[in-house]
């Protein structure tokens, strides 16, 4: 009898600081269960052997492609692989790496190198800007358990669906006092739940790293915190984590 094959896994970054990939790890005995029920053909923090090629079942992708090599590495990966996902923050929506973008955009990088002459410095993209992403994996870090969640059905081929509710519902379950009867900005309401409210748990207000829902209603949103932040001071807000790009598209179709 022939034994199924595993699928053929690999996790790979750019540039990125590999925060979503020690979430996994920080998964422990779990990771490790995962890791047995597939061959996983590269994950730079445990690998001991070179990719060496060959088709694969499914690759996640952290980070931004900053570079020339991130970019080639990112297209031989999708040409590669039959399902590619998007793992954080940085590669779904451009991450913290983005707010130069917002900002003085190339004129960023003097505030860093004092002889600028021969150094790249591109503007920061997310990966669908250059592939086909089939999924996203939302965070800054991703949910450990969220990708333990979802991981059967892509391995299975399949895209999954993450519920379209607020990271409220979960701020409520955890029996929080609600950050904006307190009048701080909190973006919970039209930012996609499935974190736990990790954040708002700890009295921090949500600042959108998960991107946001399908229906979240960013008009009632800016309204609900009109008489907390200016119109600068949300803007300022939705930088962090890239959300601003989304916030606009959103306000363009509306």
């Amino acid at each position: 009898m022939v034994k199924n094959k595993k699928p053929k896994v690999a996790i790979v970054s750019l540039t990125s600081c590999e925060g979503c990939q020690f979430a996994l790890l920080d998964l422990g005995e779990k990771f490790l269960d995962f890791v047995g029920q597939i061959e996983m053909v590269d994950f730079r923090l445990i690998e001991d052997e070179e990719d060496a090629g060959g088709e694969l079942d499914l690759v996640l992708v952290e980070g931004n492609p900053v570079t020339e090599e991130n970019i080639k590495t990112l297209y031989a990966l999708r040409k590669r692989s039959k399902l590619l996902v998007a793992l954080g923050n940085c590669a779904a929506m451009g991450g913290i790496p983005e707010i130069k973008n917002y900002q003085e955009g190339a004129n960023t990088i003097k505030h860093v190198y004092k002889y600028i002459h021969g150094i790249n410095n591109p503007e920061i993209k997310e990966l669908d800007n250059f592939v086909k992403v089939d999924f996203v994996f939302p965070g800054c870090p991703i949910s450990g358990e969220e990708f333990l969640k979802y991981m059967p059905e892509l391995l299975a081929g399949k895209i999954p669906v993450i519920p379209d509710q607020p990271v409220c519902i979960e701020c409520k379950a955890a029996g929080n006092r609600c950050l904006l009867l307190d009048k701080k900005p909190c973006f919970g309401p039209m930012i996609q739940g499935g974190c736990n409210a990790v954040c708002p748990t700890s009295r921090m207000t949500c600042q959108g790293c998960r991107g946001l829902r399908p229906n979240g209603n960013v008009k009632a949103m800016r309204s609900a915190l009109k008489n907390m932040v200016s119109d600068h001071e949300f803007e300022n807000i939705t930088e962090i984590f890239g959300l601003r790009d989304d916030i606009e598209d959103r306000e363009r179709i509306k």
